[in-house]
């Protein structure tokens, strides 16, 4: 590990250490830290509904309050991160310290290494002071290790005496620290065929499968897909200041139902819901605007969503809104101007205030 690594152009070779410190300030989020209610994840809904998930969580709740590791296995978009943090926020022991997510995939094998365990001050070149990993920083709360199906051969059994010890030793350094975690790990792979191929170790799957979670996909539990998109609603409204938008409109959420997640699956979902929010100018998410929002190579997976007779349509928005111009326009979603022009175009006549 002595060696500079690459930057990016125009800012010379960066180190380790460097990577590291812009890996952990941009890209690991402290979950707990979301305490508005519009904002986290729907774990209180999925609690109170009877969705499609409900078995899942009567899984989850078997083992709160307990030291166990659990193991999450599903579709790519599923939501497995959703299931760790439902199981994270509802534990009694857990709840009240941090939850952290990292991406067994996402960073070369050196780099990972040092990410999970930390490093000690000279471990590397430009390594000028000691940093804690990722099992530290997670120490009383939740460890979400994705893609564990990818974690390089010859980090795995570190990182199986690190659940077998509870305790990690940092790059660089001599002596172990102990951690109090909860290890959570999810996987899209059978680990059944890597432990077959010996790409994955038996002894570490049989450790992080203390307790094994399988989630369905959206498509075997489409009643989930309402709950869902009014949780991304909420969430791309508030992060792109778009307060006007009040609803899911009429038809949406059967509209969205009756398309094919297969692909991504919540992920998917989500994409399309950001998407269509910021298309949206109106008060009102319609299908067309969902319609929009899916991108070519997936649009012959969802139906065309049928477009209301135009007059029909402006004669009843200007009704409802009594007359006033600016208002629908707001509730269709486009320019006064617009509005106007189609108003002269079909003859309409304004009856009241603008």
């Amino acid at each position: 590990m002595g060696q500079h690594m690459p930057g990016a152009a125009g800012n010379g070779p960066m180190t380790e250490e460097g990577i590291l410190e812009r890996r952990s300030s941009g890209c690991h989020i402290d979950l707990v830290t979301q305490t508005d209610n519009d904002l986290q994840s729907p774990v209180l809904s999925l609690l109170s509904a009877q969705t499609g998930l409900r078995g899942t969580i009567d899984d989850v709740t078997r083992v709160l309050g307990l030291p166990v590791d659990v193991l999450i296995r599903g579709e790519s978009g599923t939501g497995k991160e959703l299931i760790a943090r439902l199981l994270h926020e509802t534990d009694p022991l857990r709840h009240a310290h941090r939850f952290v997510a990292v991406n067994c995939a996402a960073l070369p094998d050196n780099l990972l290494e040092a990410d999970l365990f930390g490093y000690r001050r000279g471990a590397f070149t430009g390594a000028t002071h000691d940093r804690e990993g990722l099992f530290q920083q997670a120490h009383g709360g939740t460890l979400f290790l994705d893609e564990i199906g990818d974690l390089p051969l010859h980090l795995q059994p570190k990182l199986l005496r690190a659940l077998q010890e509870r305790a990690i030793r940092p790059v660089g350094g001599c002596d172990e620290v102990s951690v109090d975690v909860r290890v959570v790990s999810a996987t899209n792979l059978d680990l059944h065929v890597a432990m077959s191929s010996d790409l994955f170790r038996r002894d570490l799957y049989y450790r992080l499968a203390d307790f094994v979670v399988d989630l369905p996909p959206l498509r075997e539990r489409r009643g989930d897909i309402p709950l869902l998109a009014d949780h991304f609603l909420k969430l791309y409204c508030r992060q792109f200041n778009r307060p006007h938008i009040e609803a899911l409109g009429e038809g949406s959420r059967t509209w969205l139902c009756r398309c094919d997640w297969r692909a991504n699956n919540v992920r998917e979902l989500s994409v399309v819901m950001k998407r269509a929010v910021l298309l949206c100018d109106g008060d009102v998410l319609t299908p067309q605007h969902l319609w929009q929002a899916v991108s070519r190579g997936e649009a012959s997976r969802c139906e065309v969503p049928d477009v209301p007779d135009e007059r029909a349509q402006l004669e009843a928005v200007l009704e409802r809104m009594g007359g006033n111009l600016s208002a629908a326009a707001r509730h269709l979603g486009m320019k006064r101007s617009t509005l106007h022009d189609r108003l002269r175009r079909h003859g309409i006549r304004r009856v009241a205030h603008s």
